[in-house]
């Protein structure tokens, strides 16, 4: 089934028919209350799953109330999940059945977007969990979410995309850069991405820059800019156009200095570094990295070696 095929069947009959507005796209930041509701039946169902229903004991030492337990299996998953995002220890995490649903519940529907995100994200990471993170996936997909969940590789991670498009280019750019062995500007796009969730914007630029960095010392080890790489993969015959290899280099600009990356055009530490900005330059980047990654696999083809190694 298609996405698009997908986000018209979630829409109720009145919706479909002009009856009720339908649910604007969503914004970053945003994680609107379809979502969430949906969201908390996925994860209730796989809470569930961890469960057993004992009956009711009436009289003697070992009465007990009727109803759903966790197995050991379920209890664990709760305390390992509530712990982290909570950043306490799992001995003092309240793991009875009833007491951890309606915590759970809560994050889902009231919560910050933020740190519903990062529930999902440790639900997902936890093998306890089952199948859960395909079926979240596919919520946030259905509704059109301003994030998507890599599932490719893990830990799983969630990346922003502010339309269709630039999730489908950003999700395709890190194929591209896993696929060509850049590990280093994989880890470095994932890292932009957890900065951007955690609203560290600066520091999303910084590590969006160090991506690109990253492949420019995998194309040529001894360059210390990034117009240094480019003409290597014009010594390759894989950058020709040489208007648009200095409007790159330009745009792209990194200096050799300790930090290893410094763009020319964005200060990590600038107060005009917002959300906007931040978004923009990390498909940017990425979409960078990716064309790089991609001219040099052209440039090794034609001149039958490659430039260094994988980072």
């Amino acid at each position: 089934m298609s996405k698009d095929r997908d986000r018209r069947v979630a829409l109720l009959f009145s919706q479909r028919h002009g009856y009720a507005p339908v649910p604007p796209p969503m914004q970053l930041e945003e994680v609107a209350g379809d979502l969430r509701r949906e969201l908390w039946n996925v994860t209730r169902g796989m809470l569930r799953a961890r469960s057993v229903y004992r009956a009711g004991a009436r009289h003697g030492a070992g009465a007990r109330h009727g109803g759903y337990y966790f197995d050991s299996t379920g209890t664990r998953l709760v305390e390992r999940a509530l712990g982290r995002l909570w950043r306490k220890p799992e001995d003092e995490i309240g793991a009875g059945y009833n007491e951890a649903l309606d915590s759970i519940k809560s994050v889902m529907l009231k919560a910050d977007f933020h740190e519903v995100l990062d529930l999902v994200e440790i639900l997902s990471n936890d093998d306890a969990a089952g199948d859960y993170r395909n079926r979240a996936a596919e919520v946030f997909e259905k509704h059109a979410a301003a994030y998507w969940l890599d599932l490719s590789r893990s830990p799983y991670r969630f990346f922003p995309r502010s339309s269709d498009a630039q999730g489908d280019a950003a999700r395709q750019a890190v194929e591209t850069i896993r696929d060509g062995g850049m590990n280093g500007a994989e880890a470095h796009l994932r890292q932009a991405a957890a900065h951007l969730k955690g609203r560290r914007f600066g520091d999303s630029v910084k590590e969006s820059f160090l991506a690109v960095n990253s492949v420019a010392r995998v194309i040529d080890p001894q360059a210390k800019t990034l117009g240094a790489a480019l003409t290597a993969l014009d010594g390759d015959g894989a950058m020709k156009h040489r208007a648009l290899r200095e409007t790159l280099s330009e745009l792209y600009g990194c200096t050799g200095d300790g930090e290893g990356a410094r763009p020319a055009l964005f200060d990590s530490d600038s107060p005009d570094i917002g959300l906007d900005e931040a978004v923009f330059l990390f498909g940017a980047c990425a979409s960078f990295a990716a064309y790089l990654v991609n001219k040099r696999g052209k440039g090794s083809t034609a001149s039958g070696s490659a430039r260094g190694a994988p980072a």
